[in-house]
């Protein structure tokens, strides 16, 4: 008779037999009481807690003589093929092997066909996540209006791999690690059904080191029956290749009393016995986290150390030439002088310290919001100061007012984010007020800042903010100084005298020059020094050089 290896002999066949799911047996048993068949389920989970054999069941339980129902009979033509895996309306595929867009096609044009002597047609897609994107996207139609007589169930390990447009169409299921003492009673259960001596303790080691996976330990199980004739803990730590448990709480005990050379020779004879190191930290670091669980002796701030160094240890040991360097130095770095070790005092200290930050932290926030606000406390306050008075009409006093306001009107700008504006406008002088314009002139070698201001985008933003000076609506009006016709103010005259200043020290050499050379010049064309006057006097400037003449 052929062998059957444990995992597969005690595979669940009913939902009675499967542990550790009880909310989902119930779900799916109320679903087939109910006849509430979804058209498709999504059963994920770690390796090896019965997703697979959770669907078997499932379709045993649809396609069962007594279907739908939660209890198949087990012994009718169909239970009896779906557990030989042999049954035709059961189709398992392997996501992995079949994930192209032509391998969806061919099951898409399968799905048409009714099933043989049997209520519906399951397909038990196993790592669906491993699907390729175009797969998935040929699926998504037939997935969402299947056939009546059709019921998918996919399987994964990894369902953040699945597109949401899956997800979005399928029931999902989250099956559970199995604990500890659920897999130990399992065990149990099957050694005795199989006629293995053994020791309790053995098959809870056994349980510990499955990562909560019954398939894995019924592999390990297994494998001790095969090398022992009595599954014992000395025989199950050679198979796993993991440390007594003596040797874990000897090394424990070295390393919170600081005996660094005993914990150093524990690891030298685990390494010499050919032992697993990362698992033996992985073991060391589990019955630390019980012990500060369960309260017990030692220092709790060297229980975690130990965990922190260790974990850093496990991670980097997949890297490692050699990983007993690496679990040597963590001991070491466990053990090291308690100096290193913030005492009361340091702890005090570095409170105080961390207190003082968050002190200056908040006073350096503080200050920048101050900052902030700085410029436009500076101009409310400057507004709220100043005597003058808005004239309730006149365009004298107007004129006055505008003169004396003018540089709390730029001010304005400035704190409104008119930089622009603000930049145009301090290159002219205002003159005078008339009706509702205020008159700026502006030097003949500033005409790119007149333009400019003149600008929509410029213009209405400035005018706005002079309105609310003036408290009335107010329009710029933006001349050259030479066109004004008023006089010119005192602040024009002075602004005036400014600019000439500037302009001869800019100029210099090069007028000199110009005059020297002028009388050897011809006469320009007319029409050429009319177009520069206009271009000079439309964006200002002045004329570096022109092209010599033959």
């Amino acid at each position: 008779m052929e062998y059957i290896t444990l995992y597969r002999k005690w595979r669940p066949q009913n939902f009675t037999d499967v542990v550790g799911q009880d909310t989902i047996v119930k779900t799916l048993e109320n679903s087939l009481n109910n006849n509430r068949i979804a058209h498709a389920y999504l059963f994920a989970g770690p390796r090896g807690t019965g997703k697979t054999s959770m669907a078997r069941i499932l379709a045993k339980g649809l396609n069962c003589k007594d279907g739908p129902t939660p209890t198949p009979c087990g012994e009718c033509p169909e239970c009896i093929a779906i557990r030989d895996g042999m049954s035709l309306n059961v189709i398992e595929i392997d996501g992995a092997s079949n994930r192209g867009i032509e391998d969806v096609r061919n099951l898409r044009s399968q799905v048409q066909f009714t099933p043989i002597n049997a209520a519906y047609k399951v397909y038990i897609i196993d790592e669906v996540h491993m699907l390729s994107t175009p797969a998935f996207n040929a699926l998504l139609k037939t997935l969402e209006e299947p056939p009546a007589h059709v019921v998918f169930i996919f399987a994964t390990t990894d369902p953040h791999r699945m597109p949401p447009t899956i997800l979005s169409r399928v029931q999902r299921f989250d099956f559970a690690r199995f604990t500890e003492r659920a897999m130990t009673q399992r065990l149990e259960e099957v050694a005795a059904a199989e006629g293995f001596a053994f020791e309790p303790e053995a098959l809870a080691i056994i349980a510990q080191h499955a990562d909560g996976g019954m398939r894995d330990a019924l592999s390990i199980l297994e494998k001790c029956a095969g090398f022992a004739e009595k599954i014992t803990v000395s025989a199950v730590t050679e198979i796993l290749g993991v440390a007594l448990q003596e040797q874990i709480d000897a090394f424990i005990e070295h390393i919170l009393k600081d005996a660094k050379f005993e914990a150093l020779q524990v690891i030298d004879d685990l390494y010499n016995e050919g032992k697993d190191l990362s698992q033996f930290a992985h073991s060391v670091i589990t019955n630390l986290r019980k012990s500060i669980l369960s309260g017990g002796e030692g220092s709790e701030s060297r229980k975690l150390a130990a965990i922190e160094q260790l974990t850093e240890a496990v991670r980097d040991m997949r890297f490692a030439a050699d990983p007993r360097v690496v679990i040597e130095l963590a001991v070491l770095k466990i053990s090291a002088p308690r100096a290193e070790a913030p005492g009361t005092e340091v702890a005090q200290l570095d409170e105080k310290v961390r207190t003082l930050e968050l002190q200056i932290s908040k006073l350096q926030g503080q200050l920048a919001r101050q900052r902030e606000k700085q410029p436009e406390d500076v101009a409310v306050s400057t507004a709220q100061d100043a005597p003058r008075r808005v004239p309730q009409a006149g365009n004298e006093g107007l004129s006055k007012f505008l003169i004396e306001s003018w540089p709390d009107y730029l001010q304005r700008l400035h704190t409104e984010r008119l930089r622009q504006c603000e930049a145009f406008l301090q290159e002219g002088t205002p003159l005078e007020v008339v009706d509702d314009q205020a008159v700026i002139a502006f030097p003949r070698d500033r005409g790119f800042h007149k333009a400019s201001i003149e600008q929509d985008s410029h213009r209405e933003p400035a005018e706005r903010v002079l309105s609310k000076l003036f408290g009335r609506q107010m329009r710029l009006k933006c001349v050259f100084q030479d066109e004004a016709g008023t006089p010119a103010s005192p602040v024009e005259a002075e602004l005036k005298a400014e600019a000439e200043a500037r302009n001869e020290a800019e100029d210099g050499r090069g007028k000199q020059a110009g005059k020297r050379d002028s009388a050897a010049k011809p006469e320009p064309d007319h029409a050429a020094e009319e177009f520069l006057r206009a271009s000079m006097e439309t964006f200002g400037g002045k004329i570096i050089s022109r092209p010599k003449e033959d």
